[in-house]
C-alpha cells in the first residue's frame, strides 16, 4: 500500500475525509449509488478499482441519524494485505491530511511484521478516525477497520454544509462567500 493508492480512495476536500464521493453529513440518497460502485469495485476511476481489488477493500455506510444523515463510514482492508509498515504509513497519512487535535497510536506486530494488535485514534474538531484490527466471528477472518465518525449533531450539521460546498463547483463556494459579504454590509 502507498500514498498514491490511498489518494485514489480517500481525499480531503476542505479538510474533510471523502471516501470516493461519500462524506460524513451527507444523506442516505446522496451516498447510496457511490457505495454500490465501491462495493462492485466499478467506479469511474480505474486506479481506484484496482486498489479496491488488490487489497480486498470494502466501504460501508454504517450509521445514519434519525434524519438519515451519515455519521459513520467504515473502510475494511483484509489483514493479509496489511503489515507493520502499512499501519505506520496509514497513521502518518491521516495525521498529515487532518487538522489533528489529539492522536494515539499503538500496535503490536509478530516477527513476520503482520499485525497482532492495532489501535489508532485521531481526533479533530468535527470528526474522529479510529483504526483497529477485528476478527469476524463467523468465519475467523481478520481485517483492518478504519472508522470515520461524528456523533455530535451540531458538528454533523457543519459537516453536512461543508460537504455540500465541497462537492459542488467552485463557483458555488464563490456565490456563498459573495452572498455573505453582501449581507454583512
Amino acid at each position: 500500500m502507498n500514498y498514491q493508492e490511498l489518494d485514489n480512495l480517500i481525499t480531503f476536500k476542505m479538510g474533510l475525509p471523502s471516501l470516493y464521493h461519500i462524506m460524513l453529513g451527507m444523506s442516505s440518497d446522496e451516498t447510496e449509488d457511490y457505495e454500490k460502485e465501491l462495493e462492485n469495485k466499478e467506479t469511474d476511476n480505474y486506479d481506484l478499482n484496482d486498489f479496491l481489488k488488490k487489497y480486498d477493500v470494502s466501504i460501508e455506510r454504517t450509521a445514519f441519524t434519525a434524519e438519515w444523515r451519515l455519521h459513520e463510514i467504515s473502510l475494511f482492508i483484509s489483514i493479509e494485505h496489511f503489515e507493520e509498515k502499512d499501519a505506520k504509513m496509514l497513521y502518518n497519512y491521516f495525521v498529515y491530511r487532518m487538522n489533528v487535535v489529539e492522536k494515539k497510536f499503538s500496535f503490536t506486530s509478530r516477527t513476520d511484521d503482520t499485525i497482532k494488535d492495532l489501535n489508532i485514534s485521531i481526533h479533530t474538531d468535527l470528526y474522529n478516525v479510529i483504526i483497529t484490527k477485528e476478527t469476524n466471528e463467523e468465519n475467523g477472518s481478520e481485517r483492518i477497520v478504519i472508522l470515520f465518525t461524528s456523533e455530535d449533531e451540531e458538528k454533523l450539521d457543519k459537516l453536512r454544509c461543508l460537504a455540500i460546498i465541497a462537492n459542488n463547483e467552485t463557483s458555488f463556494a464563490d456565490d456563498i462567500w459573495g452572498y455573505m459579504e453582501r449581507n454583512n454590509q
